[in-house]
């Protein structure tokens, strides 16, 4: 398993500062009005956005290339479909009102992403090491995306 430290780029940010157990360090920032994001990695740029500008799957991309999807299952579930080189994950809320997030490969949890404190975005993630780094960053953002939908769901009612 891979270990990733990650922390808010500032108090009201939505970009994160990613720390690996390597000491390696990728951060990325979330727009502000769309849901997209993009961050660097070894030279390359890659891209982290819809194929809409508000609908239809959720794409990692680099070079011009989809190098991973993701299908959000529902509109009312925390709950994504995710397919990397063949492969197909289930990254999905941990239970109701949690922002707790497992990842799932052929009904084994092999992944999770929980928050260190209930009153903090600061959060340790733990993928599988056969995911590169891209693809771990993408599911990380995954997950940022549904607990900024939550926090802005609760910011207006």
């Amino acid at each position: 398993m891979m270990t990733i430290r990650a922390r808010p780029r500032h108090l009201f940010s939505w970009g994160f500062d990613l720390h690996f157990d390597d000491a390696s360090v990728v951060g990325f920032d979330v727009a502000w009005l769309r849901e997209a994001g993009r961050f660097d990695w070894m030279g390359t740029e890659y891209e982290l956005r819809r194929e809409g500008p508000w609908v239809g799957n959720f794409l990692l991309m680099a070079n011009g290339q989809v190098l991973a999807r993701a299908t959000k299952d529902s509109v009312f579930a925390r709950r994504f479909t995710v397919h990397i080189d063949g492969r197909e994950l289930t990254l999905r809320a941990a239970a109701w009102l949690v922002r707790r997030f497992e990842l799932i490969e052929e009904q084994s949890m092999v992944g999770e992403v929980t928050p260190d404190h209930f009153l903090t975005r600061s959060c340790t993630a733990q993928f599988p090491q056969d995911l590169s780094v891209p693809v771990q960053v993408f599911l990380f953002w995954l997950v940022v995306l549904m607990w900024r939908r939550a926090a802005n769901a609760s910011a207006g009612s």
